[in-house]
């Protein structure tokens, strides 16, 4: 066979095999585009962090920034029951205690957290066994400017003669009837006034003009039942004077009732002073005052 017929019968057959192909093609019916509706993610709703204790808190342990945080929670709480970050700062309750015992993880409540000034702060501060009392005092009783809740004083009592006593030569050289002795000694003072105050401090980086300073009319201590009874009957028969104690000067755990014999624990005039025993001593003889009825006299005792 020639080339060229050869060359023919191929390329026609080239071209019937195309032909087929495009014809086979046309034929062919496109598959439509299938698309899928987009759907968009929600993101997770995002819940206001609550206060969290983050270990256990008894009633007397001051809140400071070891024992709280804000937790993150995956629902929604009560804004009104629980502490929330939106509505305090951290900060705010750091010198705080809490009325009842918090386990580690439990989230706070405003019922649970009690702050100095609020009512049943003293109460949740107060060592088991204890009682709260108050006791009136002034300026200079209560070392006004001195003495501040939290601070740990003895009490001491003074007797002093009735306003009425004689005011003759005599009388004012005759020692008058003074005496002083210590009836408790290392109690926690709670609240002056009604002012208490946390053991935590919490820097105010906020200027405040200078308050008036108000000398307070009681001080509310941390007692025994028994130092409460021999507070009660003090209280009622002379002035009770606060004597400060240095901060390494006791024991947190124990505060005692003065339990020395009472002649060896009244101090008198005479352990004072030796003013009126001299002023005798240089000529003037002791005047002793008769009571007849309503009538009085001074007779002279001749030594």
């Amino acid at each position: 066979m020639k080339i060229s017929s050869v060359l023919f019968v191929s390329g026609a057959l080239v071209i019937a095999l195309g032909g087929a192909f495009v014809a086979r093609g046309m034929m062919t019916k496109p598959r439509p585009e299938v698309t899928h509706p987009v759907v968009k993610q929600q993101p997770a709703p995002v819940y206001t962090p609550v206060l969290m204790a983050t270990r256990d808190i008894e009633p007397g342990d001051f809140i400071d920034g070891s024992e709280i945080r804000w937790h993150q929670v995956d629902e929604k709480y009560p804004t009104e029951l629980y502490i929330m970050k939106d509505s305090v700062d951290l900060a705010s309750n750091y010198g705080a205690t809490v009325r009842r015992s918090v386990k580690k993880g439990q989230l706070m409540t405003y019922a649970m957290v009690v702050k100095p000034g609020q009512p049943g702060f003293i109460a949740s501060v107060l060592t088991k066994g204890k009682r709260a009392v108050a006791i009136p005092t002034n300026a200079v009783a209560s070392s006004s400017g001195l003495v501040q809740a939290g601070d740990h004083v003895d009490v001491i009592l003074g007797i002093t003669p009735p306003k009425d006593a004689s005011s003759s030569a005599s009388s004012r050289i005759s020692a008058p009837q003074i005496a002083s002795q210590t009836l408790v000694t290392n109690v926690r003072v709670l609240a002056l006034n009604n002012r208490e105050r946390s053991e935590v401090e919490v820097r105010d980086g906020q200027s405040k003009k200078q308050e008036k300073q108000l000398y307070p009319e009681t001080v509310t201590l941390e007692v025994s039942p028994k130092q409460a009874e021999i507070l009660a009957v003090a209280k009622e028969v002379g002035t009770l004077q606060l004597a400060l104690r240095a901060v390494n000067d006791f024991d947190s755990h124990s505060s005692q009732t003065s339990l020395v014999n009472v002649s060896d624990a009244v101090t008198t005039m005479s352990d004072a002073t030796s003013i009126y025993t001299t002023l005798r001593t240089e000529g003037t003889e002791p005047q002793v005052i008769q009571y007849m009825g309503d009538k009085t006299s001074q007779v002279t005792v001749t030594r």
